[in-house]
């Protein structure tokens, strides 16, 4: 009788729950289920009774929640899962549901009383937070950005996986080093400015935004540049006292960097270039009128001249429109022959241009041609096409993955020291033979003449 009494005691309990009750016999057959079960399900007692109750989980999570049944029941441990069942209305909800064993005084299990708890709010909100962060991290990794935090009380970075890809560090996950092993990455010229930059977005009083660029230093030894933004955090968002850190996120600038070196350098060219063409043009003159028979011919053959400049020039102008460019590759020689027209003279300046068939990619006609311009702009100033008895050999070869290209002056006026500077002229020709080409030039001053030695990937110069 007190267990017919406890039973409808437990019945009355439970079914002023909220939750799903249902309980079963020690072997797991379920055999009550309070009203709240019916209510959401539909079914009736016969459709629920035994294992007929699992005809209402979702098919996908079935298998899962068998498994943990009967591991509940072979361990005799409680019992936890989460699971999707199937309301009247025909939706699914998500339900997390607990189960424990009630043992006899001899030890030995009785029953299981269990409940099923309505969890669908929750699991939408962290299927919702996880579909947000998979949209930051595809967000971050389409902007090739990665995120940092910084302890300043444990003097403390924490990385993910894209800000170690820029500092070529492999992991998965957050990565976590000390702050002073951090900045030891910086380069060492540019670490005192991020202390500085670090110290005034976190000082008291700071609006505590945190902006910088700054260079590392790959293993290989290349240089990159990093643009790092964040903002202070302060306790209890007091800005009177110090922050106790920073998070922000971090990005490659590297190619931003050289496209705005490339702007400045193009630039300075255009001023360069401008000066010198007028220098030319006036060489132009004095030469053309020392040897013209009368001011027709002389007319006839400066134009001819100033022609040549400027196909010359037409060859080396600074590409501002791709999509209006030409993509054809042009003949080395070919090239060399239109860059140094302007200089030749009927009666003078022998030229000797020598070398197998080589075509010129268009991505590095102009860096070539510049370069090129260049030489004969200083040959005609100083060396030898100053001279009429002036004589210059260009003659390159080829070999395995390299071309060589020598440029030889003889004739005018003797070397007797290196010059003692070097113009905007020759560092640009060396830029582009270092940046745009990946070569290397080695200039000789020989005492009869200049002497020039290119070396350039065959393949970036046919590209």
């Amino acid at each position: 009788m007190d267990f017919e009494k406890t039973e409808t005691q437990f019945a009355l309990l439970a079914d002023s729950l909220p939750h799903l009750v249902w309980s079963a016999s020690a072997d797991g057959h379920n055999d009550y289920f309070n009203r709240r079960w019916y209510e959401f399900t539909g079914l009736s007692y016969e459709e629920s009774v035994g294992e007929r109750w699992k005809r209402a989980v979702h098919p996908d999570d079935l298998k899962v929640a068998e498994v943990v049944w009967a591991q509940a029941l072979r361990t005799e441990q409680p019992y936890e899962v989460e699971y999707r069942l199937k309301a009247a209305s025909g939706e699914y909800r998500w339900m997390l549901a607990k189960g424990n064993p009630v043992h006899s005084p001899s030890g030995r299990i009785v029953r299981w009383y269990g409940t099923c708890t309505h969890i669908d709010a929750q699991k939408k909100a962290d299927e919702a937070l996880r579909s947000l962060e998979q949209q930051y991290r595809l967000a971050l990794e389409a902007a090739h950005l990665g995120t940092w935090k910084i302890d300043l009380e444990e003097n403390l970075v924490s990385w993910d996986e894209g800000t170690c890809a820029l500092f070529n560090i492999p992991h998965n996950g957050l990565y976590s080093l000390p702050l002073a092993e951090a900045i030891a990455r910086i380069h060492p010229e540019d670490r005192a400015l991020v202390v500085k930059r670090m110290a005034e977005a976190t000082e008291p009083g700071s609006n505590g935004r945190y902006q910088v660029e700054y260079r590392t230093i790959d293993p290989d030894g290349s240089i990159r540049w990093i643009r790092s933004n964040g903002r202070a955090y302060f306790k209890n968002n007091d800005r009177s006292g110090h922050a106790s850190g920073l998070s922000g996120v971090i990005s490659d600038i590297t190619d931003h960097h050289a496209a705005e070196e490339v702007k400045q350098l193009l630039t300075r060219e255009l001023t360069h270039r401008v000066k010198n063409l007028f220098a030319i043009a006036n060489g132009m003159v004095s030469m053309t009128a020392r040897t013209a028979k009368d001011p027709t011919e002389m007319a006839l053959i400066l134009r001819g001249r100033l022609s040549a400049l400027s196909r010359a020039h037409e060859l080396v102008r600074p590409v501002t429109d791709p999509a209006n460019r030409t993509e054809q590759d042009v003949d080395l020689e070919k090239l060399i022959v239109a860059v140094l027209a302007p200089y030749r003279q009927p009666d003078g300046h022998k030229i000797v241009i020598e070398g197998p068939g080589l075509e010129v990619g268009p991505n590095t006609m102009t860096s070539l041609a510049l370069v090129l311009h260049e030489l004969a702009t200083n040959a005609a100033k100083y060396g030898c096409l100053s001279k009429p008895e002036g004589s210059l050999a260009i003659r390159w070869t080829m070999a395995r993955d390299n071309v060589d290209i020598i440029w030889t002056e003889m004739g005018g006026p003797p070397i007797l020291r290196p010059p003692d500077f070097e113009g905007f002229g020759t560092q640009l020709a060396l830029r582009s033979i270092a940046g745009q080409l990946g070569g290397s030039l080695v200039r000789e001053w020989l005492h009869e003449g200049l002497r020039v030695h290119m070396n350039l990937p065959l393949g970036r110069l046919t590209g």
